[in-house]
């Protein structure tokens, strides 16, 4: 049995800018993730590790970020470590970005910068992998044709492994990430293809037919990334079945909520699912609408700071949040046989939609 350990678009070297409170722990989160799945892959005794692209988010990386990624990667126990250049941190004759990598990784780490079959035996493998490296941050056409037309010997395993959009299953509305079809992939003869690029896992729930696989990115990059983080551990038997285990790898979260308050204490209903540590290692975008009594709604100023404290970043859109029209409030902003206050009290108290309406079209008016 091979048993592989998939992971795919880690990014190190993402810099998180647009989450300014929360960037540093983001950065240092991905190289942290790096060296929890190493962990990981040696207590699962993974033969193989594979990166399917994109480990580094770009081909500018300093030395220092380029020694600590491969030194992590060296601490795998197994057998080899291939890593293939994606399309953010593609290869090129003038790249200093792998090259240095390779001096700083150890002789078990292979770089698939060619499209040509490498044989793994000197490695102790029965098996031949079929890169398919990127060249260049975009294309329009993909680096698996070569593959179909390559020698499969049939007395070893056949893995393919890929970075480009799949057609049905990544958004490349423009074509221009390497796609690839599902068919296309099929007819290659290889026994299985690791694919990356991705960030969504695909097939959500493996299953032993399936012989191509996309974990997602292990540690989540944005509000777009449903999943805590993933990983594969694919088990590839002596007659080519393939068992593969979805794992949870992630340690940030990115969560969008909404929430609607209208009845009393709402809003410590809601301070009071924030304070119990899950959101601690999340970004958070809470969108709040509704309408508060104006003691609730005055009191939400420090239910929000309340919240805040308990995430790693809140977004907070809460413009939706009214303060709710009440005969007293009428009578305190209003002098009585006002226009304004004549026209708020002639709205029956129960249709608030109205009423909301109205005074607030005769506070813009009135400003």
């Amino acid at each position: 049995m091979l048993k592989i350990f998939h992971i795919a678009d880690l990014h190190l070297g993402l810099t998180f800018r647009n989450h300014p409170e929360a960037s540093d722990d983001l950065v240092n989160a991905r190289y942290e993730t790096l060296g929890r799945l190493t962990i990981l892959a040696n207590k699962r005794e993974a033969d193989i590790l594979v990166i399917a692209g994109d480990l580094f988010d770009k081909t500018g990386m300093k030395v220092s970020e380029i020694r600590r990624a491969a030194e992590m990667v060296s601490r795998f126990e197994g057998k080899a470590v291939l890593v293939l250049p994606g399309n953010h941190d593609y290869i090129t004759p003038e790249s200093a970005l792998w090259e240095r990598f390779r001096v700083e990784a150890g002789e078990k780490i292979l770089v698939l910068d060619r499209k040509e079959p490498v044989d793994l035996s000197d490695y102790g493998l029965d098996a031949v992998v079929y890169p398919a490296p990127c060249h260049a941050k975009h294309s329009a056409e993909n680096a698996v044709g070569w593959v179909r037309h390559a020698g499969k010997p049939s007395d070893k395993m056949l893995i393919g492994i890929a970075h480009g959009s799949i057609g049905g299953v990544s958004p490349d509305f423009h074509g221009q990430y390497f796609p690839m079809e599902v068919s296309e992939l099929e007819e290659a003869g290889v026994d299985i293809w690791l694919m990356g690029h991705t960030h969504i896992t695909w097939p959500e729930i493996p299953d032993q037919k399936d012989r191509i696989f996309n974990p997602g990115t292990p540690e989540p990059d944005g509000f777009d990334c449903r999943h805590g983080g993933r990983a594969f551990l694919h088990r590839m038997d002596a007659d080519k079945s393939i068992r593969t285990e979805v794992l949870e790898t992630g340690h940030h979260r990115f969560v969008q909520l909404e929430q609607e308050l209208n009845s009393p204490g709402d809003g410590r209903k809601l301070a009071e699912e924030f304070s119990g540590g899950e959101y601690q290692n999340s970004v958070v975008k809470l969108t709040v609408s509704g309408r508060l009594d104006p003691e609730e709604y005055d009191e939400w100023l420090e239910i929000r700071s309340r919240i805040r404290k308990n995430c790693l970043e809140l977004k907070m859109e809460d413009a939706a949040l009214r303060r709710k029209v009440t005969a007293e409030q009428i009578r305190k902003e209003f002098a009585e046989g006002s226009f304004p206050e004549l026209l708020l009290t002639s709205i029956p108290s129960d249709n608030e939609d109205e009423l909301q309406m109205a005074y607030e079209l005769l506070r813009e008016v009135m400003r």
